[in-house]
């Protein structure tokens, strides 16, 4: 792509996904980067940030889980015996944006609920990208694949869960 709004790159470059295969592991490259970059640097920092000892609590046990779920995706690319490669994970590029700059803006008895919701909003982007992953590893009939993938999932839609009940309790506090 040109970096000229408006003008067409000279020379078109082929596709580099161009199976399925090619696209689950583009997943999970975008899935490592995704978890390594929560588990060395946003949810480390955040924990820092937070003054409600409750949240910071649930997202020390998420950092746990992060951790493992690291491990699982370089599982993952072992199954189909492929080194672990990260990928471009715009999404989270921009929700920590939005929340670095955002944050700045929110009164300090507010931030932690600020930062709850933005929290979920990661947890959302997670699930959204674990979704596909799993359903092009079961199709391709890689179980051990699916499987890890799956566990993750489940523990990122629990995390969420977790998030919004912290969620309603701060917004209670807050208009309270």
């Amino acid at each position: 792509m040109s970096t000229i709004p408006g003008k067409e790159p000279a020379v078109q470059l082929p596709p580099q996904v161009e199976t399925p295969r090619d696209l689950l592991l583009h997943d999970l490259g975008k899935l490592l980067t995704i978890e390594e970059t929560l588990a060395k640097r946003i949810l480390p920092g955040l924990q820092k940030e937070l003054q409600d000892e409750q949240l910071s609590t649930a997202v020390s046990l998420h950092l746990e889980e992060t951790r493992k779920h690291v491990d699982r995706v370089k599982e993952a690319f072992s199954a189909l015996q492929e080194e672990p490669s990260g990928k471009p994970a715009v999404g989270l590029d921009g929700l920590r944006t939005e929340r670095e700059e955002g944050v700045k803006q929110i009164a300090p008895a507010l931030r932690d609920g600020f930062n709850c919701a933005a929290a979920m909003g990661t947890e959302h982007y997670e699930i959204n990208s674990y979704e596909p992953a799993i359903r092009i590893a079961e199709a391709l009939g890689e179980a051990e694949v699916g499987e890890l993938l799956r566990a993750n999932l489940g523990e990122e839609v629990a995390a969420l869960d977790k998030l919004a009940a912290h969620a309603d309790r701060l917004a209670r506090e807050a208009a309270g």
